[in-house]
């Protein structure tokens, strides 16, 4: 399998267009989920996706998936708005 490339890449200093983006995400997501208590559970959830998807290591992968179960699970009982 081929790596993926961005066709739509217009390198600038203030954002260059790096082959590494995987890896960059990546690191995003760890750093979502090591800061945890100042993001959104939707975006933890998410950065437990990528890390579960991408991540070499699979220790890191149960883990993140064990953090992201409980906040789906609590995510699916909130109420999305209307009468509390």
């Amino acid at each position: 399998m081929s790596p993926i490339r961005d066709t739509n890449c217009n390198s600038t200093p203030a954002a260059p267009c790096s082959g590494d983006w995987p890896a960059q995400r990546l690191s995003e997501a760890r750093g979502i989920v090591a800061d945890f208590v100042h993001h959104p559970d939707s975006l933890i959830i998410l950065a437990c996706r990528a890390i579960a998807a991408h991540s070499p290591d699979p220790q890191e992968r149960r883990e993140a998936l064990a953090l992201a179960g409980p906040l789906i699970a609590v995510s699916t009982r909130k109420p999305k708005g209307g009468e509390a």
